[in-house]
Order: structure tokens, then sequence, then C-alpha cells
């Protein structure tokens, strides 16, 4: 019987159902998403991890079929952050809904308290509070709020109330006529995007980034054009853009020079500055399978120094990959752990990780796993299936 959690397949798993459903040989998959068929045997076997945003995008593409598909609904269905959103979806869609119309309602909360929960990824904190502020806001406070909106409904499973979300944040923008939360707002959209969608979003980074340009000589518009850049590096990876992504990433690393680190996040508490650039860094090499020098990358950078979750968190489990992608199981795991201690409800809800530390505790002998390795699987619902 193949390992789940609970009523779950793993990535490889959902692969090869999914290949099979479409009468597909591996052979004729690997060929239509651009790998070898011995690689794709490893994937559907549980043996490799699928620790590339591309490679599930070419998989996806070649069965025809979301990213969603194939990575399934998170882990932990019964859990607080899960079920937190799921009692909050109805009062979301209807907050969205009376917005559309032109029904303001009166906003009950506090913004701060909300972006403290989103900065931490504490998704059952923030999901109960998003109805009202998206209700009821206006300005950059609702612009602020839709992002959290966006990230909390994507890593939840509820990716098309997050681009009504986003919808949202770019019309109050245009509102607004301010070229930095014009920029800000694009970016949200743009993160609301399906990862399977080519093109557009580099694209729609790059053309909003040029109609700002003319004014970034205001520094909150300059951040708003670097972090466009850094989301149009990592869109350009995902496509295996590679001289694409690296220009990107060049804009992103002489504005955030130019700009130094910012005072209290910056705008939108998009956090943008050369420590920032350096998280994404990792991210791009990982996505264009540099993993020797992500790794070397990584030694040089103190993610820290942004005091927020959603930076930290995705650094170390960034480096998690790299690390496991060259066998080195035991830092990875160290890194996986300092990871799910920073944000928990955001890293057992990864399916790629999950994935990852799969295949860490299958070539590891039963007799010499480790306590660390045991917390990990424990950490993303593995621990009965994998490690007794």
């Amino acid at each position: 019987m193949p390992a789940t959690i609970g009523d779950e397949l793993f990535i490889g798993e959902q692969v090869a159902y999914w290949r099979k459903r479409r009468g597909k040989t591996q052979r004729a998959l690997a060929g239509l998403a651009g790998m070898s068929q011995p690689y794709l045997s490893h994937i559907e076997r549980g043996l490799r991890p699928v620790d590339r945003r591309a490679t599930l995008v070419a998989l996806a593409g070649a069965l025809g079929v979301s990213v969603a598909e194939l990575t399934g609904q998170p882990g932990d269905p019964l859990g607080p952050a899960r079920a937190q959103t799921a009692a909050s979806v109805p009062m979301i869609r209807e907050a969205l809904i009376m917005r559309e119309v032109g029904e303001l309602r009166p906003p009950v909360g506090s913004v701060a308290e909300l972006m403290a929960a989103g900065g931490a990824y504490d998704f059952a904190t923030a999901a109960p509070m998003l109805p009202s502020l998206l209700g009821g806001l206006t300005g950059p406070d609702l612009i602020q709020v839709s992002h959290v909106a966006v990230f909390t409904l994507k890593h939840l499973g509820y990716p098309d109330l997050g681009r009504d979300a986003a919808r949202l944040a770019v019309l109050e923008a245009q509102n607004l006529g301010d070229p930095a939360w014009i920029g800000a707002a694009e970016f949200i959209r743009i993160l609301s995007m399906p990862p399977e969608l080519p093109r557009v979003p580099e694209q729609r980074a790059q053309l909003t980034a040029d109609a700002i340009q003319p004014q970034i000589g205001n520094p909150e518009v300059r951040q708003a054009y670097g972090m466009l850049h850094l989301y149009a590096s990592l869109r350009a990876a995902v496509d295996r853009k590679a001289a694409d992504a690296m220009d990107h990433l060049r804009e992103a690393q002489d504005v955030a020079d130019s700009l130094g680190e910012p005072d209290e996040l910056g705008l939108a508490r998009f956090a943008f500055g050369p420590t920032n650039v350096d998280i994404w860094r990792l991210a791009v090499l990982l996505e264009l399978g540099e993993t020797g020098p992500a790794i070397e990358h990584a030694a040089s950078v103190t993610p820290e120094r942004i005091p927020l979750a959603i930076r930290q968190a995705p650094f170390y489990l960034d480096l998690t990959q790299a690390l496991a992608s060259r066998r080195r199981d035991d830092e990875a795991v160290a890194m996986f752990l300092r990871a799910e201690a920073i944000a928990p409800q955001y890293v057992r809800l990864s399916p790629t990780v999950r994935d990852t530390i799969a295949v860490i505790t299958r070539r590891t002998r039963k007799n010499a796993i480790s306590k660390p390795l045991r917390r990990a699987a424990v950490a993303v619902g593995l621990g009965d299936q994998l490690v007794r």
C-alpha cells in the first residue's frame, strides 16, 4: 500500500494516478514534461521529491490538470488553521460580493493585529478577522488586508477567493491614484495568479514596473518597483527563462542597494531591501536547479534581519529543499525544524516539503532515524506511516 496522510496521496502518487487516467506511459509523460523517464519513475515511487515549481507546472501541463490537483488539499484537514478558515469562508465571500456591488459595512477589528497575524503565517487568527476588514476598509489599509487575504486563502485551498480580494486591492489602488500603492496592489494580484499560468505573471509585473518607473524617485515607488522585479524573477525561473530571471533579480538588487534596509518594514510591510532580495535569490536559484550556488548563497544570508515569519520560514524551507537534493539530509532536517518553529501552520500546509521529508525518511534506515527526523516527520503528519 502506498504511504498516505489520511486520504491524501503524495505528489508522485498523484502524478501516477493522473498519468494512468490519461493513458500515458512514463516515457511519454516524461517527454512531454521535459524530463527523463527514470527521473519521473523516481518521482512516482516517492524516491525523489518534486522540489521545484517548474517541475510541478511541467507535470501539470503535460497531464492537463492544475497544480492544485497534483498537490492535493493541504494536510491536517481538521487542524485549527483549516477549521478557522473554513468557518470564515462564507463570510469572506459575502464581504467580497457586497464590496463588488458597492456596499461597505463598518469594519470591526484591528488592521495592526491582522497584519501581525499575517506576518506570522498565523492563518487561524487571521482568517476570522478578514470578513469585517475586507468588507469595510478603504485606502492603503484595504490593500494591505487584501494582501493577507490572498496568501491566507491561497495556502488554505481557496485561491479563487484570493483572486477576488486581489482585484479589490487593484481597484482601490486605482482610485487612490498613488503609483506606490498601484505597484503594491498589482504585486498582490500577480501573487494571486495560479502557478501553472505561463508568461502572464512575469509580463504583468514588468508592465507595472515600467508604468511606475517614472516616479521611482519616490522611495515607496522604488520599493514597489523592486518587489515587482523580484516576483518577475521567480516567475521567469518557473517558466525556465534563466536569463530573464537573473535580469529581473539584478534590477531588484540595484534598487535594494540604493534604498538599504527599510524602516518599519516599508511600503505595505513588504520589507523590501537587500536582505529580502537575498531571500528571493535563494528561491530563484533553487528554481533554476542551481542547488550548489543556492546553498553557497544561503550561507551568507541572515533572514532574521527581517522580523517576519513570511520571509524567514520560506527561506529555511527553500534551503531544506536544496540540501535534501544534495542528500545532506541531517542539515536539511535541521533547516526544516527551524522553519517549523517559526511558522508551524505554513510548514504543515506545504505539500512539496512534506514530500521532501517523506523521501528523507524512506532513504534512511529505520534503525538510523534520528530524533530530529522523527520530529520533522511528525510535524508534517508522517509519524505513523513512515517512521514507526
